[in-house]
């Protein structure tokens, strides 16, 4: 009986996942830009944003955020944007969800306009950005807190990024709290920042394509202009923002090495592990010179006045230290060569195989081959003097409560006594 219970319960309390639970509502969600949702559970408050089809039993009510603004798709195809609403609530009845408040029709789906978060200025800066603004994407749920996905260090006046920062978490419910363990707790969310694409210079793939062909030394598709964030679930919540976020990749290393060192971390996160990120550039791409050549011009690769950049950087401290390996590294540096002309690096003495997680992937076996974009493991002290824009080591600042920022049904289950066997 009690694990028949047991069952019946998770489900329940994951009422924020969609199909967790049976009810007489149902509500699409639309990808790619999918609002957050809000649900209660005593004290506690889930903030979950997943695309699918969400339900709830009838004159149950489902809590909408979008920091865009929302596009309601209702019956008989009939469309209602609303760009200065924020945040709504729906209610089932009859069948169907309904926006009380304003008397609307039935809603069949939902979407954010243009993404969910928010941007916002911090007054506390990220580490060593103190001349430049500290911009952070997330939601202010005003009274419930506040939930802060990334934040990025960025020169305005250049209109360029210094580095992004973000805090993996395994997938599941995410509890709205005071604190939030990792980088960004100290960070606030103190004045609105309106995104404004037109402000940031872009590229399409045909640019790029048509400038690199022109040396003559670059195959179609050598090159792309992508998000910096390749991390699937934190980068999608922050595609409206890809005009601060995107850089030059060279498209061997993005869907290489640098894709299987992602992918690592992502089974890691899976796995229970939570990490703090720092991802950057720098350097520009050298072109090479024939030997004979008495040129003096630029040898760097640039794109309408944007520099290729030589090496992408990562900075990866783990939360937790790593259970039955006691020299996993708290904290490393991985050095992607975003080059087809580096086929060797001397920036450090490379240390992947002392990454416990990353020791048994694809990226163990296939870092070190050029072909797939040559990627090191540094010891920070090895390269925080020779790479461009990056903070240092990272300083703890501890929380001012520790609190969990995923929970499970079983982990739930188990906080209320339950048997989850």
């Amino acid at each position: 009986m009690w694990p028949l219970l047991t069952i019946l319960l998770g489900l329940s309390v994951l009422c924020a996942l969609p199909q967790d639970a049976i009810g007489e509502c149902s509500l699409t969600f639309l990808s790619p830009n999918v609002p957050f949702v809000l649900t209660r559970f005593g004290s506690k408050h889930f903030v979950s944003h997943s695309a699918g089809v969400y339900e709830r039993d009838e004159g149950e009510e489902i809590h909408l955020f979008c920091g865009s603004g929302f596009q309601f798709n209702k019956h008989r195809y009939d469309s209602n944007e609303l760009p200065s609403i924020q945040n709504k609530t729906l209610t089932c009845q009859n069948g169907y969800f309904y926006d009380l408040k304003s008397n609307s029709v039935e809603v069949l789906e939902a979407s954010c306009l243009r993404g969910a978060l928010k941007m916002f200025e911090s007054r506390t800066s990220l580490a060593n950005c103190e001349e430049h603004m500290t911009l952070v994407l997330g939601l202010d749920f005003e009274d419930l807190r506040s939930v802060k996905n990334a934040a990025l260090c960025f020169d305005i006046l250049a209109a360029q990024m210094k580095y992004v920062a973000y805090t993996t978490i395994p997938k599941g419910n995410r509890i709205v709290e005071k604190s939030q363990l990792g980088q960004l707790n100290d960070l606030g969310l103190d004045d609105n920042v309106v995104y404004r694409k037109a402000l940031f210079r872009t590229f399409s793939q045909e640019d790029i394509d048509t400038y690199v062909q022109d040396k003559l030394l670059f195959d179609m598709r050598s090159f792309e202009y992508a998000n910096l964030v390749q991390d699937v679930d934190v980068g999608g919540s922050l595609s409206r923002f890809e005009g601060m976020l995107s850089i030059v990749w060279m498209r061997s290393l993005r869907t290489g090495n640098w894709k299987h060192w992602v992918t690592a971390l992502s089974a890691a996160t899976g796995s229970g592990a939570m990490f703090d990120l720092r991802l950057g550039v720098s350097g520009t791409l050298e072109l090479p010179m024939a030997p004979e050549s008495q040129c003096n011009g630029n040898r760097n690769l640039t794109i309408r006045s944007q520099s290729v950049p030589a090496q992408i950087w990562a900075h990866v401290r783990r939360l937790q230290p790593a259970v039955g390996d006691p020299v996993d590294p708290e904290e490393f540096v991985l050095i992607g060569q975003n080059s087809p002309f580096i086929i060797s690096s001397d920036l450090c003495d490379s240390m992947c195989d002392q990454v416990s997680w990353l020791r048994t992937s694809l990226f163990a076996s296939l870092h070190k081959f050029p072909a797939f974009g040559l990627v090191q493991c540094c010891h920070v002290k090895d390269v925080s003097h020779k790479l461009d824009n990056f903070p240092g080591p990272f300083v703890d600042v501890d929380a001012e409560e520790p609190v969990a920022t995923t929970t499970t049904a079983s982990q739930l289950l188990m906080a209320l006594g339950m048997d989850v066997q």
